[in-house]
């Protein structure tokens, strides 16, 4: 009776979840000056075209006014991936996030979804 069950529940799932990426999800970046710089992609699942806003944290969550980015907002075509640049200083080293957020949208039943995923990332400054 198990195998039945967990069969139906295989043939009548929901299609598999669909989430937007950022790669690398993580890093270790070392850096022989007081400057680093950071490539990173993005990607877009959906089937239609998203804007997506990117944000960068300290490793508590607070906003850093010091890193840089060309764009802050990235508008992808469905499916499609797009590299984005980031850029700052460090000291000794340093711990930070980039997140990639999607605006709200339905889902079709009158929920509202907004997908977020963040990567972290340590600087650290070699040769001191």
């Amino acid at each position: 009776m198990r195998l039945i069950i967990a069969f139906l529940t295989i043939l009548f799932a929901p299609h598999p979840a669909m989430s937007q990426a950022l790669s690398p999800m993580n890093g270790e970046v070392k850096t022989y000056t007081d400057v680093f710089a950071l490539q990173l992609k993005a990607l877009n699942p959906y089937d239609s075209a998203q804007q997506f806003s990117v944000r960068i944290l300290d490793d508590q969550g607070a906003p850093v006014k010091d890193v840089q980015m060309a764009r802050s907002i990235l508008n992808l075509p469905p499916s499609a991936t797009n590299a984005f640049y980031i850029w700052g200083k460090v000291a000794a080293e340093r711990r930070i996030m980039v997140c990639l957020t999607s605006p709200y949208f339905s889902n079709g039943v009158g929920a509202q979804i907004r997908g977020e995923v963040c990567g972290k990332y340590h600087i650290t400054r070699l040769g001191q």
